[in-house]
């Protein structure tokens, strides 16, 4: 009876302990996957500041003939501004997580309706990686 006794409380505690570290394994993949979302909204929050001192930026008559609607200096501020935002995109198509894309989709479809032009200029298509940009093409307008 004691060896009876012994046997189920030794495989209790086996089990307990496994779902103890199965746990802490949930948790730690969840408290990871929030903390990128953190990061996420950071980024994003730090590329719309940016078009808070310059609201050209995201002014889509200007984005769509941008070549026309900037010169000198203030196109190459355009350029370096619509490659930040496509590349936090790629970032985030990189991740390869279905979950962080649904969330983010709204926002890769804005930066892609509102950069578009710049992109698809083979010279800046080629600064990304040729599956995001043939996700890209199959994004609505």
């Amino acid at each position: 009876m004691i060896d009876i006794l012994n046997f189920v409380v030794g495989s209790t505690s086996t089990l307990l302990s496994a779902l103890a570290i199965y746990l802490y394994i949930v948790l730690w993949k969840k408290d990871k996957s929030d903390g990128a979302y953190d990061v996420f909204d950071a980024t994003y929050k730090d590329l719309l500041s940016i078009a808070i001192d310059s609201p050209e930026l995201r002014n889509p008559e200007l984005t769509q003939n941008y070549r026309e609607s900037f010169v000198g200096n203030e196109l190459i501020k355009y350029e370096t501004y619509a490659f930040m935002t496509l590349n936090f995109c790629e970032t985030l198509f990189d991740k390869g997580n279905i979950e962080l894309m649904k969330t983010w989709e709204v926002v890769v479809k804005i930066e892609l309706d509102l950069h578009r032009s710049w992109l698809f200029k083979t010279e800046n298509s080629l600064k990304f990686k040729k599956e995001f940009v043939d996700y890209l093409h199959q994004v609505k307008k």
